[in-house]
C-alpha cells in the first residue's frame, strides 16, 4: 500500500494512510498536490487510515494546514490518540466535567466546557470552545479553516492556541487576566482581549 492513496468518495476526496511518518505523509501530499494543483482546489478531504491516529496534534495540523494551503478544505474531523471522544456534528455540545491531562475531545460544531482544560488536554472544534473554568492546554477552534470562530476561558492560560490555520504560542511571562479572555482572528492574526464590550488599549496578544 502507498504512503497515502487518495480515494474520490461522494464528491470529495479521501486520503487514506498507510503505515509511515509525517515526514514520509507530507513529502507524499507535496508531490501529489505539486504535480497537479489544480486538480485538488475545491475539494473537501477526509483523512482515513489507523496509522495516523498515533500522530499527536500538532503534526496532524501540519497536514491540515497543508491541505489547506492548496486549496483544500477538511470534511470531517479526526482524533490521534486512544483517549478521545466523538460526538454527532451538527450541533453544540456541553461537556459538564474538566479534561484531565491526556484527555481529548473534538467535535463538528462548538463546545462548551463547565470545567477546567488542564495542560496536556486538547480540544478541537469546528466552531467556538468557550470554557467556564482555567484553559491550560490545546485548543483548535475553527478546524475546518472557519476564521470568524473564537476561544472564550474563565480563565486563558494555553500551552496553544490555534484558529483555522493560525496558531498562537503565548508568551511565558504572559500573566494570566483576572477577567474572562476572548481569542479571535484580526487582520490575519490571533488576538486575545477582556471579553466584554471592546475597549482600547486592552487587547493582550497580537501574534
Amino acid at each position: 500500500m502507498a504512503v497515502v492513496e487518495i480515494k474520490g468518495q461522494n464528491g470529495g476526496l479521501v486520503f487514506v494512510f498507510g503505515p509511515g511518518t509525517i515526514d514520509e505523509y507530507t513529502t507524499e501530499l507535496k508531490k501529489r498536490f505539486e504535480a497537479n494543483p489544480l486538480l485538488f482546489q475545491g475539494f473537501s478531504v477526509t483523512f482515513r487510515g489507523d496509522p495516523i491516529k498515533n500522530l499527536s496534534s500538532e503534526e496532524l495540523g501540519s497536514l491540515q494546514r497543508l491541505c489547506l494551503d492548496y486549496g483544500l478544505t477538511l470534511a470531517v474531523p479526526h482524533v490521534s490518540k486512544p483517549a478521545r471522544e466523538r460526538d454527532a456534528g451538527g450541533k453544540d455540545i456541553i461537556i459538564k466535567r474538566t479534561l484531565r491531562s491526556g484527555q481529548k475531545i473534538i467535535h463538528d460544531g462548538s463546545i462548551v466546557i463547565l470545567g477546567d482544560v488542564h495542560e496536556s488536554a486538547e480540544v478541537i472544534a469546528s466552531k467556538d470552545i468557550i470554557v467556564l473554568g482555567r484553559l491550560e492546554g490545546v485548543v483548535h477552534a475553527g478546524c475546518f479553516g472557519d476564521l470568524s470562530s473564537i476561544v472564550l476561558a474563565l480563565k486563558l492560560m494555553p500551552r496553544q492556541v490555534r484558529i483555522a490555520d493560525k496558531i498562537s504560542l503565548p508568551p511565558s511571562d504572559s500573566a494570566p487576566n483576572d477577567h474572562p479572555e476572548l481569542a479571535y482572528i484580526e487582520e490575519g492574526n490571533i488576538c486575545v482581549r477582556e471579553y466584554g464590550i471592546p475597549r482600547p488599549g486592552k487587547k493582550r496578544v497580537s501574534i
